[in-house]
């Protein structure tokens, strides 16, 4: 299987499974053009049966973030062997921003804002129940690295958002 062969929109006379091209890598934030950029990398690296350090040439070590890589591969092995639907990850090149690719971002800047409902209720977009709770860690400890390196991907005053405060409804027996 080839690296780019997941039906690239870079040409735009091409539609998105939306009907609209939507956003461009180009116009997004450095901190969220970097993470797609990495779920792309890994999914390359998948694709190709090569480690993901390799396609992505060292570049989260050089970074210091090889605790992220990790977590990302820990995150995105998940995604890739629980998958309830086919994920839309886009190929290195692409310019465009696929609907998977948001649903991504936003449980990022979920992560980092401590809002642990929303990242849950995103990773449900992809992956079963048991699925999701496993994956979640992973996802958290990614956004995290991110987040104590400068990549934060909710601006300034949307990162500190106080998280959302579930009590856990006491235990009835059914009959």
């Amino acid at each position: 299987m080839a690296a780019n062969d997941n039906h690239c929109t870079d040409d735009p006379t091409v539609e998105s499974s939306e009907g609209e091209h939507g956003a461009t890598l180009d116009q997004l934030p450095f901190a969220v053009q970097f993470s797609i950029w990495a779920a792309r990398a890994w999914v390359t690296a998948l694709k190709l049966d090569q480690p993901f350090a390799m396609v992505n040439g060292d570049t989260l070590a050089k970074f210091d973030l090889l605790p992220a890589e990790n977590a990302l591969d820990a995150f995105f092995s998940i995604v890739a062997g629980s998958a309830s639907r086919q994920i839309d990850i886009r190929c290195l090149k692409c310019r465009y921003v696929s609907p998977d690719e948001r649903i991504f971002q936003r449980a990022l800047m979920m992560a980092q804002a401590g809002n642990t409902f929303a990242v849950y209720t995103a990773l449900r977009d992809w992956l079963p129940p048991a699925a999701a709770r496993i994956a979640f860690q992973p996802l958290i400890t990614f956004a995290q690295l991110l987040a104590q390196k400068g990549l934060r991907l909710a601006p300034a005053q949307d990162a500190h958002v106080a998280p959302r405060v579930y009590h856990a409804m006491p235990s009835v027996a059914l009959h």
